[in-house]
Order: C-alpha cells, then sequence, then structure tokens
C-alpha cells in the first residue's frame, strides 16, 4: 500500500523535467502524493499531476515538447507595458491538459501560488479558497514572470509570478502526521565579473533569480523549522527560459530531479518513528 506524502515544487520556468523526475522518485520509493502546491513552474507539473495526468505521460511531455511558442510576442500586451506576451497560449495549453477541471474537481488538494501586485502579497488558487476556477487560470497566473507575461485581473486582484512571494511554498502544506516534502530547483552558477557581458534577457533572469534566492532561504528556514523535508537539485546549467532545451539536458534535469528527491526520502524519518 502507498505511503500518502504531501509535496511542495519550486519555481522552475521551463525545468519541468526536474519536478517530473522528482514524483517518479515519489511513486518509486513508495509514496503517493495526497496533496500538492506549486509555483511558476511548479504549478505546471503538479497541476498536471492533480488533474490525472500519468508520470508517463508527464516525462514524455517534460522531454519532448516544443515549449517554443508559449512566449510568443504579443503587440497588445507591449502597449498595456505590462509584458511582451498575454500568455493565452500557456493558458490554452494548460486548460487542454488539464481538461479544464476547476479545483473542486479534483481528487487531491492543489494550491498554485500567485503575487498579487494590487496588495503586494501572496494570492493563493485552492479548493477552499477559489473552487469554481479553472486550474488552468490558478497556473497562468503563478507563472507571469514579470515584464515576460502580462499579469492576470481576476476580480480586484493583479496576479504576477508567485515566486516574488514565495518560490518554494511548503508552508502551504497541511501540518499533520503525514510527512511534508519540499522540492526546489537550485543553481549555482559563478559569479558574475563586473564588466561581463549579458544580453538584456540574460540579465533580467541573474535580476530574477537573486529576488527568488533572497525569498527563497526564509521559507526553506521556516519549512524545515517545522519539520519538512527538503529535496535540493542543482539546475544551474540549464536555462530557465530555454524553450527549446536539448534532449540531454532535459534529460538530465529529469535524472537529477530523481536523485535529489530519491535522496532526501531515503534520509526521512520513516512516520512512527522517534
Amino acid at each position: 500500500m502507498s505511503k500518502p506524502i504531501r509535496v511542495a515544487f519550486s519555481g522552475s520556468g521551463f525545468k519541468v523535467p526536474a519536478h517530473v523526475g522528482a514524483l517518479q522518485a515519489i511513486a518509486d520509493a513508495g509514496y503517493q502524493p495526497i496533496e500538492l502546491a506549486g509555483t511558476s513552474g511548479g504549478s505546471i507539473c503538479a497541476a498536471l499531476y492533480a488533474s490525472g495526468m500519468s508520470l508517463s505521460d508527464m516525462k514524455t511531455l517534460a522531454l519532448t515538447h516544443d515549449w517554443s511558442n508559449m512566449m510568443s510576442f504579443s503587440p497588445l500586451a507591449a502597449l498595456r507595458m505590462r509584458g511582451f506576451c498575454d500568455g493565452k497560449t500557456l493558458l490554452a495549453w494548460m486548460l487542454e491538459h488539464t481538461g479544464g477541471k476547476t479545483f473542486v474537481d479534483l481528487a487531491i488538494d492543489f494550491t498554485a501560488v500567485a503575487s498579487n501586485v494590487a496588495n503586494e502579497g501572496a494570492f493563493d488558487f485552492s479548493r477552499a479558497a477559489t473552487p469554481d476556477v479553472p486550474i488552468a487560470l490558478a497556473v497562468r497566473s503563478s507563472t507571469s514572470i514579470p515584464f515576460v507575461f502580462e499579469p492576470v485581473a481576476i476580480a480586484d486582484a493583479l496576479l504576477s509570478d508567485g515566486g516574488m512571494v514565495n518560490n518554494i511554498p511548503v508552508d502551504r502544506l497541511k501540518v499533520d502526521a503525514v510527512p511534508r516534502l519540499g522540492v526546489q530547483l537550485v543553481s549555482m552558477e559563478l559569479p558574475l565579473k563586473p564588466k561581463a557581458g549579458l544580453l538584456p534577457h540574460q540579465f533580467a533572469m541573474r535580476l530574477i533569480d537573486l529576488m527568488l534566492s533572497a525569498c527563497e532561504s526564509t521559507h526553506v528556514s521556516a519549512a524545515q523549522a517545522a519539520g519538512a523535508s527538503m529535496a535540493f537539485v542543482e539546475t544551474g546549467y540549464a536555462s530557465t527560459l530555454d524553450r527549446n532545451m536539448p534532449l540531454e539536458i532535459r534529460q538530465q534535469l529529469y535524472n537529477d530531479g530523481y536523485a535529489a528527491t530519491k535522496a532526501s526520502l531515503d534520509a526521512m524519518v520513516p512516520h512512527g518513528s522517534t
């Protein structure tokens, strides 16, 4: 019989294969997720699993899908000065692959975290808070990378990438006797030289990574203090916004996600032990 576990996935951009590898390691270790939380790219993986996609189909998608049209330039979005892409392609793709399910339709609990620019705080999508909202719209909101995707307006909220407030939402998981695991993608890139030449989008991603790392440390420390385990997956060799990532890089991300998660699960104190 499978053992229950609660899992949170960090932001990842297009490094989704690492999270899929983590899910496979969880399954191979005999665990069954009963609750998922995700931010930005992590919300994509969590939403697909929560909506019922098989791990084999998720792996095929992660290793082969062409993400190039997800960031198509939108003149209208750019004119509104809120982003260069309107995100409609991503939303349509998520609606297709989640079957248009809303949070109340899901068999397991799922939380997607976005940032509410209107009140400068977090906005959580979940069965309790937004039961009738399509999970695809929640993912579209959570993945609204600043200046890349136009933010999503819902009621009085203006939603952007969840990584700005909580890039590893372990604290959204219920605290009880069921073990909790956070899967965080980290990047140990070499320091830049003062005059290093970076293209504008590369510099922007460095700034975003800096913002996320400052935010993450607080959440990770709090999660571990509350008894959660963490799997840290080194992914610095892959670009967050690489829409045409080579198969060998995708496979390495999958393998490293699997290995880091397996190591964390192996070190986890068994349920009921002291």
